[in-house]
């Protein structure tokens, strides 16, 4: 709205007045441009009644010119009473804030207000300390003013979160809040229509009634490229800024220890921001050597077999991946927000299969064990087949089973053995055991019937027998001999002693006799 000029020599003021304020508003013009401040004449003056418009500066006179001290103070009073209500200068330290910075005193005590705002519309009061006499002026401002003009706020935000910049605009009684107001963005934008802040901000925004003076901005969902100033501007004079800074995802450790693991196991591939607080808008896992294959339950490799963790901690981008085959080894890539990744290496043991007899004899009715087992019993081999290589058909596998004579042996994970049971001629032959299509191995079936091998059996047992048969004779004859000779021996000695016997008998029978005459 434009404001007239009047004649200052309508002003009812002495021209010793007139010269002071004159030199005081030279000296402000040089002190706001020295300070690289904005300063207008246009502001109207009646007497005591002052009109500017919002983003001005302005000179207030004080009519205590003519004492000597230039120890003076300026205050806010009651339009009506005059009664003070806080001082402007020197600065009320609670309700003077807003004045700070903006006021200075000059050398006819008069006090000078840049960057105008309408909340600045009161009525000043001035008074020196050696005088009783107080001097007071209405200010009036025409216009808009943004509330906290040319304030500059930093905010700190993680990404994910959301931000609020408050902008509120308020206008005098004969202009509207959003008549000319606008928004400037990062990166030289500027946003006048909320189509445009629709198009840039994809429904991550929203704003309030402008009509009400409410020109905020409210943003969610932040991302790192959210980041930056931003400006709410009115008449282009007035405005306030925000530094907007995003903390995003410093991850913990960008190269990770290789991992191994068995084939049928799962493994946890680590992946983290530093600050627990971060939250990442963007992650993804790939596999380096499939060209970028994405790590998720979408992928049919790994469909059902991934689990993640961020959904209820937002910095842990950590990645489950369970059931793992040998086609899992690799190299995998952690990336957040397209720019910071860490790499894991995944080395998956596969099954080695174990040398075993490759010949198997058994007879008709009977069961065999053909066996087939990993070298390493930690092995859990998730795909394996037992076969018929004559005919090449499937007997027993990790899905399937032809009828229940062949059954595998699965006592522990790396024991793949086959057993079959009521054994028929017809099962002979080479049999082959696979593991994850690639590694075999393989066994020779012989079937026989008890029949064919009677006969050498039959010849076998007489050949024993009459071995036997004549060890034995051999041993009776010579048992024999012993006991015939032992027997002659003790006749002979029997017959020994008797004549012995009979000898002392007789000789102790046999007495001569004495004759008696020899005595």
């Amino acid at each position: 709205m434009p404001i007239k000029r009047v004649n200052r020599e309508e002003e009812k003021t002495d021209k010793d007045v007139q010269r002071v304020m004159a030199s005081d508003v030279m000296c402000l013009c040089v002190f706001l441009l020295c300070s690289g401040l904005q300063f207008t004449t246009g502001c109207e003056v009646q007497s005591s009644y002052i009109t500017c418009a919002a983003g001005e500066s302005v000179l207030l006179p004080c009519r205590d010119i003519k004492s000597p001290h230039t120890d003076v103070q300026w205050w806010i009073s009651d339009p009506q009473t005059h009664t003070p209500q806080y001082s402007v200068f020197p600065v009320d330290a609670i309700k003077g804030q807003r004045y700070k910075d903006r006021v200075q005193i000059h050398g006819n005590l008069s006090l000078s207000i840049t960057r105008l705002t309408v909340d600045d519309a009161e009525t000043y009061c001035c008074k020196s300390k050696e005088s009783d006499r107080k001097s007071c002026v209405d200010l009036s401002i025409e216009g808009c003013s943004v509330s906290e003009n040319e304030r500059s706020v930093e905010i700190s935000r993680y990404s994910g979160e959301s931000v609020f910049l408050s902008c509120f605009v308020k206008c005098s009684s004969l202009y509207k809040p959003d008549s000319q107001f606008r928004w400037k963005l990062p990166n030289y934008r500027e946003i006048i229509q909320t189509t445009e802040l629709n198009r840039l901000y994809q429904g991550r925004f929203h704003m309030f009634d402008r009509s009400s003076g409410n020109l905020s901005l409210l943003i969610s969902n932040l991302t790192e490229e959210d980041e930056g100033l931003y400006s709410c501007w009115s008449n282009e004079i007035q405005h306030k800024n925000f530094s907007l800074i995003i903390k995003g995802c410093t991850l913990s450790e960008t190269k990770q220890e290789p991992k191994t693991k068995y084939t049928g196991d799962s493994v946890l591939l680590s992946c983290s921001c530093e600050d627990p607080n971060t939250k990442p808008e963007d992650f993804r896992w790939t596999r380096v050597e499939s060209s970028g294959t994405e790590v998720s339950n979408e992928t049919p490799r790994y469909k059902d077999r991934v689990h993640t963790f961020h959904k209820t901690t937002p910095s842990n981008l950590s990645v489950l991946i369970s059931n793992l085959t040998e086609e899992d080894q690799g190299t995998y890539r952690c990336t957040v927000n397209n720019k910071k990744s860490t790499d894991t290496k995944l080395i998956v043991k596969g099954c080695v299969l174990t040398e075993h007899n490759n010949t198997k004899i058994s007879y008709l009715g009977e069961s065999v064990v053909l066996p087939c087992s990993c070298e390493d019993p930690k092995t859990k081999p998730e795909r394996f087949e037992w076969k018929r290589a004559a005919v090449n058909e499937t007997l027993v596998s990790d899905t399937y089973k032809i009828n229940d004579r062949f059954q595998m042996i699965r006592d522990s994970p790396h024991h793949l053995s086959l057993r079959i049971s009521n054994l028929m001629e017809t099962d002979g032959g080479l049999y082959v055991c696979s593991v994850n299509g690639k590694q075999s191995t393989h066994v020779n079936l012989t079937v026989t019937d008890f029949g064919d091998v009677s006969k050498p059996i039959y010849l076998i047992c007489l050949v024993m027998l009459l071995v036997f048969a004549t060890a034995g004779c051999v041993y009776w004859k010579c048992t024999r001999a012993r006991t015939e000779r032992k027997g002659s021996q003790l006749i002979q000695s029997l017959d020994d002693e008797d004549d012995t016997y009979t000898s002392v008998v007789y000789s102790q029978s046999y007495r001569p006799k004495i004759s008696t005459d020899e005595h």
